[in-house]
């Protein structure tokens, strides 16, 4: 009890002593990796905690039994959270000149394209359906509405790590991925024209080509369709065949996003190495700042504290220039901290 006392008064001392300008906001707003930056870090929890309840809320509220008693409930959560959200997207909008990135651009057109931005964009899509229904107008089914708000999610990329990986992966083998798109589509075209073809059905699903090509991408997906199967041996040989392909295609698709995540781990293992030299050559050893800073680097890039642990010690072998001596102290070092685990 007294720990978070001491806590709370820590935290609201520094709130006292707050100033507000353009820097600080940003820093603020910027996922914090500063252990004593008590106030950016109860912003990503306080922001963090509140996505995930709307979230939950926008799931809850599709249930009848709960959406028609607590309407009146989930309307003023849901004021609060567009609330919240509109401020933290205006005040992004307002520092993102921090940024270098930005800032280089001008301080309008800059600010211009940072709101053009995906993450951005995703921010305000997230309250734009609260606008829509407060309007009251009909072009839009509710339900729709309603789904888009669980764009929120989205914004919790922007506290993992590792979810940027994913999001970065998928950038970087965009094109890759739209041409697999078209073959596949090629490929379902032309699966459903053979078993068309094979089949010669007057009625069912093989009766034409767009009826058939449910049956054609199930098969090239390997999930298989017990209310569509081939009457005839051609058709049946034909649909393993698809089947056989499709294993093929899935396979192609797992070896780019292995091979994606595999560059972007390399990238960042290339990353906090560099840093570590970087820490190295500025003091010639590592002490408490340069650990800490390091520290900091490693939960930005998203590593466990083992492997930058191994980074680090790759970095140290390469400067004692593999002797012996060093090699013994780093060995020795490790296996206490493993036995102090």
């Amino acid at each position: 009890m007294s720990q978070s006392q001491s806590f709370f008064s820590l935290l609201r001392a520094q709130f006292a002593q707050e100033k507000f300008t353009r820097t600080r906001v940003h820093q603020i707003l910027a996922v914090s990796q500063d252990p004593e930056d008590r106030v950016s870090r109860v912003a990503d929890a306080f922001l963090v905690i509140l996505i995930v309840l709307n979230v939950l809320a926008v799931m809850l509220e599709s249930v009848p039994s709960i959406g028609e008693p607590y309407a009146a409930q989930f309307f003023m959560f849901e004021a609060f959270s567009v609330l919240i959200f509109l401020t933290e997207y205006v005040l992004r909008v307002w520092s993102c000149l921090e940024s270098e990135h930005w800032a280089s651009k001008g301080p309008v057109w800059g600010r211009v394209r940072y709101a053009l931005s995906p993450i951005a964009l995703t921010d305000l899509v997230a309250i734009i359906p609260f606008f829509i229904i407060l309007s009251g107008t009909t072009m839009f089914d509710l339900r729709f509405l309603r789904i888009l708000r669980l764009r929120r999610a989205f914004k919790l990329t922007r506290y993992s790590p590792d979810m940027s990986i994913v999001l970065g992966v998928l950038r970087d083998e965009l094109r890759l991925l739209l041409a697999l798109g078209f073959v596949l589509m090629l490929l379902v075209v032309m699966g459903s024209s053979l078993i068309f073809v094979l089949e010669g059905a007057e009625t069912g699903p093989f009766s034409s080509i767009p009826g058939a090509m449910q049956w054609a991408l199930r098969n090239l997906t390997t999930l298989g369709d017990a209310d569509y199967v081939p009457t005839s041996e051609a058709g049946r040989s034909f649909g393993m065949v698809l089947g056989i392909v499709g294993i093929v295609f899935i396979s192609m698709i797992s070896g780019i996003f292995a091979s994606g995540f595999t560059n972007a781990r390399n990238k960042r293992h290339a990353s906090l190495r560099r840093f570590v030299k970087i820490q190295l050559a500025s003091g010639g050893d590592l002490d408490a700042k340069a650990l800490e800073l390091i520290e900091l680097q490693r939960r930005l890039l998203g590593f466990s504290e083992p492997d930058a642990l191994e980074i680090i010690n790759e970095a140290l072998e390469e400067q004692a220039g593999l002797d012996l001596a060093a090699l013994k102290a780093l060995a020795k070092r490790d296996d206490k901290m493993l036995l102090d685990d």
